[in-house]
């Protein structure tokens, strides 16, 4: 199984591990949450999960995610188990936007 473990999150060390699967799960909400002018980037950052060893998101665009993600995790069709990693990705973002630095995504082969 494949993690996706993120900066800025929420345990001891700063960071959250998901699996990559539940990230990727997210883009269908993001695509059904979401405007199309704002939903693209989102959903193929989902989408990616995962695939490369790292991903590093500068921290405007960050800011602009943790919005878009607590969008997804907020919507009234998403369901609540996607609504928790949607919530722990977009707290996460902000984190990094607000200490101005990137939010990392690093792959795992195990949790």
């Amino acid at each position: 199984m494949t993690f996706v473990q993120t900066t800025h999150g929420a345990d001891f060390f700063g960071q959250d591990t998901h699996t990559a699967k539940a990230v990727r799960d997210l883009a269908g909400y993001a695509r059904g949450c979401l405007p199309y002018d704002v939903r693209e980037p989102l959903a193929r950052l989902l989408e990616s999960a995962g695939t490369s060893a790292e991903t590093t998101i500068p921290a405007a665009e960050a800011a602009t995610l943790a919005d878009h993600l607590r969008t997804v995790a907020s919507h009234r069709f998403t369901k609540a188990k996607a609504a928790k990693v949607a919530r722990l990705l977009g707290d996460s973002a902000a984190r990094a936007a607000a200490e101005g630095e990137p939010w990392t995504w690093t792959t795992t082969p195990n949790g």
